[in-house]
Parts: structure tokens; C-alpha cells; sequence
């Protein structure tokens, strides 16, 4: 049973970890302009820069003014 108890402690840290690197990564997001972070974000096959660039001009907009969109 300690053995359990020690990889769901091991999983939680690693689970920590991962988030906080994530909103930092965020965070991070938050400092670039929207076109920097549009391209930052860009994979082949999904969505445009240019929709990207919109997609987080709103996002930002939303969050200043304490609004969120609709997923």
C-alpha cells in the first residue's frame, strides 16, 4: 500500500509541476504582442495566424473587461 501511496504523491508532483509550467507559459503569452504570440502557437494543418491573431486579440479583450467567451 506505501508503494501506491508514493506514485499517486510522485503523479500529483509531476501534475503540479506541469501546470505551473503551463500558466507560466501563459503568463509568458500575456507579454508578447498577439501577432508574436499567434505565430508562437501556429501547428500546420490548424487554424490561420490570422485567426489565431483574432482568436487572442478577443481573448485579451474579453479578460481586461472580465468577460469570457463562450467555449
Amino acid at each position: 500500500m506505501t508503494a501506491s501511496l508514493d506514485a499517486a504523491r510522485t503523479r500529483t508532483a509531476a501534475i503540479r509541476a506541469a501546470a505551473r509550467i503551463w500558466r507560466h507559459g501563459l503568463d509568458a503569452m500575456d507579454y508578447q504582442t498577439a501577432a508574436d504570440a499567434a505565430r508562437a502557437c501556429h501547428q500546420p494543418g490548424g487554424p490561420s495566424l490570422d485567426e489565431l491573431q483574432q482568436r487572442i486579440t478577443a481573448d485579451r479583450a474579453d479578460r481586461a473587461t472580465g468577460h469570457r467567451a463562450a467555449a
